[in-house]
């Protein structure tokens, strides 16, 4: 990683109205959190919370905000041609891409998993392990939604319609419809991971931990290097 991108990246980040839609989306999980436990007071079982957490947490909050960072990170700047500073610099662009990718990371734990996480614990405190699972699950997700955008980001001109796309039509459509698409979605590995952490001894988990594991790993650094190797085969002239 290059340390000079990695604080270009952080900085663009936090530019006021990027950090508040960074923030709001977690904010309101956050507060439907406390709603929920003021209303279902200690009646409020972990099956239910772990339901919650993965319907708005995971299905909701975690691509949007990935969406987020890797739009301001990556789209943005091809969209404007901001990134040309970059590549006039003697950087790989690999070099480019991954640092890009850790602020991104960064982010998504931070705006996302760690309010999953927090929200887990005003559900339900430490029962079951619910909030470890929605933290762990959510991460899981991020790192697979985060390698799956950036790929996005680098080949398509409209990169977030063809990401909204993405997350509306195959994760959010086919998976429900067709269970073998659960395979190959971010969505399900982390949910996944939830139902396994909360209930070990669930007899049909879907997708075993260790896929999801490597599922997330795998879109993560095939997202990485086809990213950089389209920053490679860019020119100057195409900005």
């Amino acid at each position: 990683m290059n340390p000079a991108i990695v604080r270009l990246g952080i900085r663009s980040l936090i530019v006021r109205s990027r950090l508040a839609l960074l923030l709001v989306f977690p904010v309101l999980l956050l507060l439907l959190g406390v709603l929920l436990r003021m209303i279902g007071g200690a009646g409020f079982g972990a099956d239910q919370a772990a339901a919650v957490l993965k319907l708005f947490g995971l299905y909701i909050v975690v691509p949007i905000v990935t969406l987020i960072a890797t739009s301001t990170l990556i789209s943005s700047e091809l969209d404007d041609s901001s990134v040309i500073y970059l590549l006039s610099k003697p950087v790989p662009r690999l070099t480019i891409v991954t640092s890009k990718a850790a602020v991104i990371l960064a982010a998504v734990v931070l705006c996302a998993a760690v309010p999953i996480g927090f929200t887990g614990l005003i559900l339900v405190g430490s029962a079951e392990r619910v909030a470890f699972a929605a933290f762990t699950g959510a991460l899981v997700s991020a790192v697979a939604y985060a390698g799956i955008f950036i790929v996005l980001a680098t080949l398509l001109k409209r990169s977030v319609i063809g990401a909204l796309v993405y997350w509306l039509v195959w994760e959010t459509t086919l998976v429900s419809l067709i269970g073998p698409i659960r395979w190959l979605s971010a969505r399900a590995w982390g949910s996944s991971v939830v139902d396994q952490i909360v209930t070990p001894t669930i007899e049909n988990p879907g997708v075993p931990w260790w896929y999801s594991v490597l599922g997330m790993s795998v879109a993560l650094a095939v997202g990485i290097v086809l990213a950089g190797r389209r920053l490679h085969t860019m020119t100057l002239s195409d900005d």
